[in-house]
């Protein structure tokens, strides 16, 4: 009988942790990838914001404007991503306007096929992507595969990218 009820024990444990295992889903992207001049995993500039929200999920836009032009962003806090919209006449936000650009901050985990991401060193960037087309202290190294990246206070980690 002690032998019947400690196989059935450990049995029943051995279903209850293979049950909790996660799933190997070839559905669920890997890490997202930063893709100069084009977008992110599942973003692209110049395709509407809607695959942002499919992504992401739905949060409230934001907009800003000036002089009768208006430009919307989804602003993703937890994942580090902003996504700026083409601007339009509109003060409406409408998932189908297109996607001008992507903002990339902490907690954003994605890097570029050469290892390039927040946290990579100024001089791992300039060893990928060669040296800046322009440079300034607070709009960042702009380059010229379409991606401007902003460091931080002592110039040396990247803090921020830009994919237009």
């Amino acid at each position: 009988m002690k032998f019947s009820t400690t196989t059935l024990l450990f049995l029943f444990v051995g279903l209850v942790f293979n049950a909790c295992k996660k799933d190997d889903d070839p559905d669920t992207p890997a890490v997202t990838q930063i893709l100069p001049g084009v977008g992110i995993t599942g973003i692209k500039i110049g395709e509407p914001a809607q695959q942002a929200i499919d992504l992401y999920g739905t949060v409230a836009p934001s907009f800003g404007g000036v002089g009768g032009q208006y430009t919307h962003f989804l602003t993703y806090f937890t994942k580090g991503v902003i996504v700026y919209c083409e601007a339009s006449a509109s003060d409406t936000f409408s998932p189908t306007m297109n996607v001008e650009s992507i903002n990339l901050q902490a907690p954003f985990d994605g890097k570029t096929t050469s290892g390039i991401g927040i946290g990579s060193t100024k001089t791992a960037v300039e060893a990928a992507f060669g040296a800046p087309v322009s440079s300034s202290a607070f709009f960042g190294d702009t380059f010229s595969n379409g991606l401007t990246v902003v460091y931080n206070d002592a110039g040396t980690v990247v803090e921020e990218i830009t994919v237009e």
